[in-house]
């Protein structure tokens, strides 16, 4: 009745959506059961307002994307090999990775001033200096890791066949386990509470987002195609920028006050880096 070629690929989608809702659902789990209430509430109230970023801004380009993959690299599959829609599939990959790449540039060295100055007219200085900051911006740093491993995924879940999938929802599974490790590392043995949680979810981010890149460099040689790691990403004058200005915000939050003078202080600092960039 139905087609056995279609039940397969059904069942590890659904394998792969099961594994990827216990990755994303782990860190409550594991929060809840290696911190106390204090750091749970901390990271749900970081994660909440952190996460609107990735959902307003990157899951809308993550499906756009997906829905232009599938049929750019569906039509090759069926068509036989196109490769004007391969090279217009890596094109748009690429674009969107140095965007997104751009992006974290000014994510990185500001988000620790900018989120200072926000959280101080929200809540005053008592949230301007608190757990809740230092928190908020590390998760700040951990958005990027979100949007690169959705692009990626988003070209893996478009271009691998039935077997290819079954492979990722094994990788899937070691993901988990790195995750799993990473957490306890970080929360038992380091005992650096709802921060650990961040740490352990930018490592499991990092190891996906390296298979994503693998699995894409051998699709594109598959098909007599390459992609380096130039095209990805951005002049080595961006980066050394961004790394000695993430720095000084990172080493030195006290410069930049929450009063009147911080502000102006912030947006001088803010316009300078956009300048040098």
């Amino acid at each position: 009745m139905f087609s056995s070629q279609l039940i397969s690929l059904s069942a590890n989608l659904f394998f792969q959506s099961v594994v990827k809702h216990l990755l994303t659902q782990g860190d409550a789990m594991m929060l809840a059961a290696m911190s106390s209430l204090e750091d749970q509430g901390i990271y749900f109230l970081a994660s909440n307002y952190g996460g609107l970023i990735a959902r307003v801004l990157f899951q809308p380009i993550e499906e756009s994307s997906r829905t232009l993959f599938s049929s750019l690299l569906g039509l090759s599959d069926v068509n036989g090999e196109n490769p004007s829609n391969i090279e217009a599939a890596k094109t748009h990959l690429t674009d969107v990775m140095k965007a997104y790449g751009i992006l974290s540039a000014f994510i990185f060295p500001l988000n620790p001033v900018i989120i200072k100055q926000i959280l101080h007219l929200l809540g005053g200085t008592e949230w301007a200096g608190s757990e809740v900051y230092r928190l908020l911006s590390l998760y700040c740093f951990y958005i990027p890791f979100l949007a690169f491993n959705g692009i990626t995924e988003a070209f893996v879940s478009s271009a691998a066949n039935g077997s290819e999938l079954r492979s990722q929802a094994g990788w899937m599974g070691v993901f988990s386990a790195c995750f799993a490790l990473a957490a306890y590392l970080f929360l038992s043995v380091g005992d650096l509470g709802a921060r650990g949680l961040v740490y352990a979810n930018i490592v499991n981010m990092t190891v996906r987002i390296l298979w994503s890149l693998h699995f894409i460099r051998e699709y594109m040689h598959h098909h007599d195609n390459d992609i380096t790691l130039t095209e990805l990403c951005l002049s080595p004058h961006t980066y050394i920028t961004g790394f000695l200005m993430t720095t000084i915000t990172i080493l030195g939050p006290e410069l930049f006050h929450s009063d009147s003078h911080g502000l102006i202080g912030t947006a001088g600092f803010c316009a300078s880096y956009i300048i040098l960039m």
